[in-house]
């Protein structure tokens, strides 16, 4: 089987997405070609035209075409229309619920597939409602790196200065609204004590977080790491006690499913989440993590208070989570369930 990929995200780049173009690329089994952008998405005015050109003039090379994200459709209308190729498509929540009209009407002109492929049964029924069929559901897997991650202090010099014996809690991802952080700082982080939240990640919440800090008198507690390299995130995920993912909802901006919080899991750190849009798919309560409805403060505060003031329910916890993640989301599971679909395309 010959499958062509074709992705817009891709590492050095980091997101959900770039973790699922990486993984599956470099997982799955030749013969196999990989077409990608690694860089700003700015760059998307030449690296569509230039998808789109070169998959028509190779696509009958190939068995199965797959696209990264709903925005390439056009990329694989021309193979599978005129060509008679086998079109796969990942959708991932916000590339289909993007507020924009003239996208929408984009999608609706050019966005067919054999197969779409879902992130998480919330982005399931996101394409279901749109209308489109068929739709499997097949999650992320999480790169080895993070199930190899030793925990303890002093793995980052920086984080360790500023904890000063504090619990760590830190949350990862863009500083966007939808992330939960402002809220997050405003609600809960003040009832809470002998903690340091650190948030590892840029975006235009930045300032707001600052805001929030400040009102609520926590300013102490909170650093703002910005962005950093693969290397110095793994260490500060191997200094940190307990992960966030806050998230709240926000109009057509959903999560679609929640990445970071299994890299969390695998790296050994409990995780505490909302149950919101795709996170529960990330986040099996209970086993790699606990579930908290999003914006319910006072259920948030439990569940951390209990966790801060216990280090051995932190380590029993995070062990369990590894244990876990490490049986259901490690990349070769995830790549045999790809290879399964794709193959059924063939027939």
């Amino acid at each position: 089987m010959r499958v062509l990929f074709i992705t817009r995200k891709y590492p050095p780049k980091i997101g959900g997405m770039e973790s699922l173009s990486h993984g599956l690329t470099t997982g799955f089994p030749e013969p196999k070609t990989t077409i990608s952008l690694g860089r700003s998405q700015a760059h998307l005015i030449w690296f569509l035209p230039y998808a789109v050109l070169r998959v028509a003039l190779t696509a009958r090379r190939y068995d199965v075409i797959h696209l990264g994200d709903a925005l390439l459709c056009i990329a694989g209308f021309v193979p599978r229309i005129l060509l008679g190729r086998r079109v796969a498509v990942s959708v991932h929540g916000l590339d289909l619920t993007y507020r924009s009209r003239l996208y929408q009407a984009y999608l609706s002109l050019f966005l067919r597939a054999d197969l779409f492929i879902a992130n998480s049964q919330s982005t399931q029924r996101i394409a279901e409602a749109k209308g489109l069929s068929p739709v499997r559901t097949i999650l992320i897997g999480v790169a080895d790196r993070y199930f190899d991650v030793v925990r303890g202090r002093h793995q980052d010099a920086e984080l360790e200065q500023k904890a000063a014996g504090r619990v760590i809690l830190v949350t990862l991802g863009r500083l966007v609204r939808r992330k939960g952080a402002v809220w997050f700082v405003q609600h809960v982080l003040p009832k809470l004590s002998n903690v340091l939240y650190v948030l590892v990640g840029a975006g235009p919440d930045h300032d707001e977080i600052v805001r929030a800090a400040h009102e609520s008198g926590t300013s102490h507690a909170v650093w703002l790491a910005g962005s950093v390299s693969d290397e110095r995130l793994l260490a500060l995920l191997a200094g940190a006690d307990i992960f966030v993912m806050p998230n709240i909802s926000v109009p057509g901006n959903v999560e679609g499913f929640g990445i970071v919080a299994i890299e969390a899991a695998a790296s050994g750190l409990p995780v505490v989440a909302s149950r919101l849009e795709g996170i529960p798919d990330a986040v099996s309560d209970g086993e790699n993590g606990s579930l908290v409805m999003p914006k319910n403060s006072e259920a948030y505060i439990a569940v951390l208070e209990s966790l801060v003031k216990d280090e051995a329910e932190r380590r029993r916890q995070g062990e369990r989570g590894r244990a876990y993640t490490a049986l259901h989301s490690a990349w070769p599971k995830i790549i045999e369930q790809y290879v399964a679909a794709f193959a059924e395309l063939r027939c």
